[in-house]
């Protein structure tokens, strides 16, 4: 028995050491599971065939290659060279696969360094994206029964009695009911907010209105599929109705909806306190009166009945700011249980306004009250606090632009564009911001400023625009100094402890959500500050770095969309 066992032991010796130096063959790095994809840093999700493809070592090496994950062959052979990547404040080796085209499952091999996570080339790699971070805003759904077989995300309708009047006003007295249920759940927290809500549906509609091609019914396996309207069109509407309930009488919208305090980490139907609608915001009746013009050119098409709503909403709303200037009903103790998303100055969303209401046909002579503001304009990346570029890029290419003014309109996004395209040509991961500029939201505001690079490449086409525009997304999906992928469900090292109450309380990820990213000041006190790209942590308590919001996921989807096939 002893010497028969002996004999046994001794072949599967030589077939261990067999696959053993084979395994070493194929991988020449290191075997720990750990190693994969630490310092050999790629793209996740994949690459589109035609577009350019990266990969950057973090330790010295001169040369990759990449093997096909089916046949194990070595396809494509490669150069590394050092950069030093302002991005990250270190030195990279960083070298290009643009030139393989063929679809299939990869990974890079980099020797003495590591092996890359799986990548895939194909057309179409960037629909999941797409669809996943559109499928958020309905797993953000306020008011409803949610019960998603996809995700295995469910919880009973919440949020019924949305909500009472903060504080008595000409219109209501305090404690009235003033029903505003729906919406989207604006982040981690439970909070509704018109701020985000109106970039939000901003986006969703400017994409359809760019691109209708790209989105079709049952795209999103949303409870509206089947109804032969695309699905994203249902979702902006579902932001839509809501903005429409906080909407005085008199044209004036109310700032948002929040309890008291914050809930805690439970469902949102668990959030059972009372909530209230603070006061009225003309910096949030301006943006309302920018999406609603929106939404009366985007969809005036499609959807005829509801093009008229959102144009008498806006016009409604244009009324009031006409005639108040900056007024914000805002008290400290407002914001114990909710964001409070502060302006001091709405001349950028009534400009914003302005523009998208010289959109519609005859209707310049808004846009000539302002045009001494709009020729010193100096526009910044796409955000709630600075949503101006949309009505550029909008008024740029409108039939009713007046052409000296259009003139204008297109120097100063193109302009703008150009400031990022010089950042990301100088970056070793071609993103568009420097180390001291990762604050809160970070993600986002590098999503925002390829978006910039789009509308550009879009009034004045230049590849490396769009090229550059695809590379921000490139970084968000593992191509940053994390190798880290920001969007969950998607690529291999993924978030997966989101600051997202639900998802906690549900013990599941919330598939498509985009983290806020790394950020220098750290305000939750979870990530190390002022470290650049590195000052992230993938935890729950770091709603600094690791909250998502649907103003994110607006950005996120924009990008992804122009991309979609």
């Amino acid at each position: 028995m002893f010497m028969g066992f002996h004999f046994h032991s001794s072949w599967l010796l030589i077939i261990l050491i067999f696959w053993l130096i084979l395994f070493i063959w194929i991988y020449p790095v290191s075997a720990a599971d750990s190693a994969v994809g630490k310092e050999v840093i790629i793209n996740q999700n994949g690459y589109l065939p035609e577009m350019p493809k990266w990969v950057v070592a973090t330790r010295k090496a001169d040369k990759f290659t990449l093997v096909n994950e089916q046949t194990l062959g070595k396809v494509y052979f490669g150069k590394l060279s050092p950069v030093f990547d302002p991005t990250s404040k270190r030195q990279i080796w960083r070298g290009e696969f643009t030139g393989l085209h063929t679809p299939g499952t990869y990974r890079i091999e980099v020797p003495g360094v590591g092996c890359s996570y799986p990548f895939s080339i194909a057309t179409g790699i960037y629909n999941k994206v797409f669809e996943l971070g559109t499928r958020f805003f309905y797993l953000q759904r306020c008011g409803i029964n949610l019960n998603d077989q996809e995700s295995g995300l469910c919880h009973p309708a919440c949020h019924c009695k949305d909500g009472y009047i903060a504080r008595q006003d000409l219109f209501n007295q305090q404690d009235d009911l003033f029903s505003s249920v729906g919406g989207w759940h604006d982040a981690g927290d439970y909070g509704k907010y018109v701020t985000t809500t109106t970039i939000t549906v901003a986006h969703m509609l400017l994409a359809f209105e760019l691109w209708p091609r790209k989105f079709s019914d049952g795209q999103l396996r949303i409870p509206e599929s089947g109804n032969g309207i695309p699905d994203i069109l249902d979702e902006a509407r579902y932001g839509l109705e809501w903005l429409f309930t906080m909407q005085r009488s008199d044209g004036a919208v109310y700032h948002k909806i929040g309890g008291q305090f914050w809930a805690g980490f439970e469902s949102p139907d668990q959030d059972i306190q009372k909530r209230f609608v603070y006061g009225i915001s003309t910096a949030d009746t301006a943006k309302f009166t920018a999406t609603m013009a929106i939404a009366a050119r985007a969809l005036d098409k499609c959807d005829p009945q509801l093009a008229e709503r959102a144009s008498k909403a806006a016009f409604k709303a244009w009324s009031f700011l006409e005639s108040h200037q900056f007024l914000w009903d805002h008290h400290k103790s407002d914001d114990q249980g909710s964001g409070a998303y502060s302006i001091s100055n709405d001349s950028e969303d009534r400009l914003w306004a302005a523009l998208e209401l010289s959109t519609l046909k005859l209707q310049n002579k808004f846009l000539e009250k302002f045009i001494s503001q709009f020729k010193d304009y100096q526009p910044q990346a796409i955000g709630w606090s600075s949503s101006g570029v949309i009505g550029l890029f909008d008024y740029a290419r409108s039939a009713y632009a007046e052409p000296e003014w259009r003139k204008i309109a297109v120097h100063k996004v193109v302009s703008l564009a150009g400031q990022y395209l010089t950042v990301a040509r100088a970056s070793g991961y071609h993103y568009t911001l420097n180390f001291q500029e990762f604050l809160w939201a970070s993600n986002k505001e590098g999503l925002s400023r390829g978006a910039v690079l789009l509308m550009a490449d879009l009034l004045q086409p230049d590849p490396q625009y769009r090229q550059n525009a695809l590379a921000q997304l490139d970084f968000i999906l593992g191509f940053n100094p994390l190798s880290k992928c920001f969007v969950s469900g998607l690529g291999t090292n993924t978030v997966t402890d989101l600051h997202h109450r639900f998802a906690a309380a549900a013990g599941k990820s919330i598939p498509g959500a985009l983290a806020g990213g790394p950020n220098n000041l750290a305000e939750s006190g979870i990530e190390q500050p002022g470290q650049g790209p590195f000052s992230y942590v993938d935890f729950q308590l770091s709603y600094s770095s690791n909250e998502p919001a649907i103003d994110y996921n607006a950005a996120l989807i924009f990008i992804s969309a122009a991309f979609v096939d």
